[in-house]
């Protein structure tokens, strides 16, 4: 060896022989060594590059004493002498560091054919945020007792026993709210009505004009309290629990307004001040209306749940997706939708609270203005001020009004919201859209079929077909009409294996690739040239190519709002999409659909958002009877917009009752019968109804 090396140490050696001669280690070394990113920055002194070759270093002058640079050091800072030239030689250093770094800052290692394969035929996909650990809490004290939930009864039965009494309950809110504005015109002076005329005929007697109004206000206040029984029957009934709602609030407001106006005319000091009997009435009927209005929309509601007797079941379930909530939809059956419906709404919820404050507020208020100024003969008046203050009219309009609205557009889709709790639950997160959300049963179809390599049609169809519904994706159906056609016949398949593209298994001993044209040149499998076809479905088997079909995607036009309405609303759409074709490239290229605001987890992930599984449901959303995505999203958002629609109503009613009891006890402890009239008090309750019915026109606009 030795020789050798004497001999041949005139001439180079190649890679190859010294890779002979130190054998595999420098084999493994040159295979493991990467090209670097990023090319450093030179160090070391810059050779002349007007001299062909480089100069020797020059030993340092007599008298010059600045340090030079030896080979492998950093290249030193020019210091001339003076501040000027030292900063600028500074500024010449930093500019030659700048335009280096510019120059190499996009240098990168060349990827190697695998990985750029990779890249251009597998799909991009979104990463998942892991998943972090809640804070502690601390334990809470349970004041209120666990709720019972109302019996499970089935949605046919609930419907037939809302649809009974309602058209009953309907003539008597609509009487109702005649007599309240008989009421309410009664306590206006208006130019046409006779009350002048009437005096001279009502002295003759020894009655007063207002006298007489004040017996009118009162009998029509207590006709709309009889046809508003089933309101006044449930204050009691929560009075007597000692578990007071709204209702308890307006019985209050009409026990105490029928006292006033009985009192009334011998009140000294009152003036023209008539009952507030028109407020508490219209208060009544108002009452009334909202609960017609519920009772509506739980029947439409059971009505549509009663349409299919397996439905699809919304539901959520927390961290499914993301570490966020995510809506799931997955067939099952319509077990605790009756329980949830007839649990109590939102509105009855916050007066749990609410309404025992109102009833201690306007009793204090009241007892304050009346003895606590010496005034005790004011106290049936501070009273019905206070406690008709206190009632707001939408107080029971807060959830029952936009949840009818919501009901009748769910109905007609064929999806039924689970009542408040579906609702409550309803907040942003993500929502799985699977292949039967984009494409119904019927939208795809297969156009064309075409064998390669002189095999047999039916058997490339049976495989194929078989594949397809192994993998239990959206195209299962039209493969399984196309074997039928064909007369072929489904196979056993084993070691099925899932790839971005495609899948793979082993039918009867042979390798059988589906998926689209990507995942054939993925797995290595040659196309005949101008077959890279998107929308359409490969076989191979054995490595072969052995048949292709292509197929028809027809998206329904409702599913593009539908996707915008979810994203507005907060809640991004997940893709777990099984057909290997339905990817964001081609839903943005061939459907304009908007993926850059989707997101599309690995396949591996898509598998199981995909997978029915009412095991991981935490509750009950909503109930559908029909495929795609409409209803789906009608009831998603639906729910959301209901929950924001009856915490807006509710905070306008409690604001409005806390603003009116502080008004109403100011103005009955200073006396002022003149400010606080009827027709004032009446455009004051109208004031606060009217973001309510904007905020019910709002329910249904997305």
């Amino acid at each position: 060896m030795s020789e050798d090396k004497e001999k041949n140490s005139g001439r180079e050696y190649t890679v190859d022989e010294i890779l002979a001669e130190y054998g595999s280690q420098g084999r493994q070394a040159a295979k493991t060594q990467r090209p670097q990113k990023v090319v450093e920055f030179p160090t070391g002194e810059l050779p002349d590059l007007s001299a062909g070759k480089e100069d020797p270093p020059q030993p340092p002058a007599r008298g010059d004493k600045r340090p030079r640079s030896k080979p492998g050091e950093p290249i030193p800072e020019i210091v001339p002498e003076g501040v000027g030239r030292a900063i600028g030689a500074r500024l010449h250093t930093l500019l030659r560091r700048a335009d280096h770094y510019a120059d190499h800052m996009y240098d990168q290692a060349e990827p190697d054919p695998e990985t750029r394969r990779a890249e251009k035929y597998i799909p991009g996909t979104d990463r998942e945020e892991p998943a972090k650990a809640p804070p502690p809490r601390r334990p809470r004290l349970q004041i209120l007792r666990p709720r019972q939930l109302p019996p499970d009864t089935p949605p046919a039965q609930l419907a037939a026993q809302y649809q009974k009494g309602l058209k009953g309950q309907g003539a008597r809110m609509r009487f109702a709210l005649f007599a309240a504005l008989a009421a309410a015109l009664c306590s206006l002076d208006l130019p046409f009505l006779p009350w002048a005329a009437l005096a001279g005929e009502l002295e003759e007697l020894g009655l007063e004009v207002f006298q007489l109004r004040c017996w009118a206000l009162t009998a029509l206040l207590l006709l709309t309290g009889l046809l508003c029984y089933d309101i006044l029957a449930a204050g009691a009934r929560q009075l007597f629990t000692l578990r007071p709602r709204g209702e308890s609030v307006l019985l209050a407001s009409f026990a105490l307004t029928l006292a006033d106006g009985l009192a009334a005319p011998g009140m000294e000091g009152r003036g023209d001040c008539l009952p507030y009997a028109a407020v508490a009435a219209l208060g009544l009927a108002f009452a009334l209306r909202g609960e017609h209005q519920r009772r509506r929309g739980d029947r439409l509601s059971a009505k549509a749940a009663s349409q299919a007797r397996a439905p699809y079941v919304v539901s959520r379930a927390d961290g499914l997706w993301s570490n966020r909530p995510t809506y799931t939809k997955y067939s099952g059956s319509p077990v605790g939708f009756g329980s949830q419906l007839q649990v109590e709404d939102g509105g009855h919820a916050a007066y749990r609270i609410a309404a025992p404050l109102l009833l201690l507020g306007a009793l204090l208020c009241a007892v304050m203005a009346s003895a606590g100024q010496n005034q005790p003969g004011r106290f049936p008046w501070a009273a019905s001020a206070c406690f008709t203050a206190a009632a707001s009219w939408s107080a029971l309009l807060a959830y029952a009004l936009p949840y009818r609205r919501l009901a009748e557009r769910l109905h007609k889709v064929g999806a039924a919201l689970a009542g408040w709790p579906g609702a409550a639950q309803c907040s942003r997160g993500g929502v799985v859209v699977s292949d039967l959300d984009l494409f119904p049963t019927g939208s795809v179809q297969v156009t064309q079929t075409k064998v390669f390599g002189g095999a047999a049609t039916e058997k490339v169809v049976g495989y194929t077909a078989t594949m397809l519904r192994v993998m239990d994706c959206g195209l299962t159906r039209p493969f399984h009409d196309l074997l039928r056609t064909h007369g072929a016949l489904y196979r056993e398949v084993s070691g099925l294996e899932w790839h971005e593209g495609g899948a793979s298994g082993l039918i009867r001993g042979q390798e059988v690739l589906v998926g689209t044209s990507a995942y054939m040149h993925l797995m290595e499998v040659p196309l005949p040239p101008g077959h890279s076809i998107k929308n359409a479905v490969f076989c191979a088997i054995n490595g072969q190519l052995a048949g292709l079909f292509l197929l028809e995607y027809a998206m329904s036009q409702a599913v593009n709002p539908s996707l915008s309405a979810l994203m507005r609303s907060g809640v991004a759409p997940v893709l777990a999409t099984r057909d290997p074709n339905l990817i964001p490239a081609l839903l943005e290229q061939r459907f304009k659909l908007p993926v850059d605001q989707m997101e599309f987890p690995p396949v591996e992930r898509r598998l199981e958002l995909s997978q029915p599984d009412p095991d991981r449901a935490d509750g009950l959303v909503a109930l559908l009877s029909r495929e795609g995505l409409s209803p789906y999203c009608d009831a998603v958002v639906g729910g959301r917009r209901l929950r924001l629609a009856t915490r807006l109503g509710l905070a306008f009613a409690l604001t409005g009752s806390v603003i009116g009891l502080c008004l109403t006890f100011y103005l009955t402890s200073v006396g002022a019968f003149a400010s606080l009239t009827a027709p004032n008090f009446l455009v004051f309750m109208s004031a606060w109804l009217v973001p309510q019915w904007l905020i019910a026109n709002w329910m249904n606009q997305y």
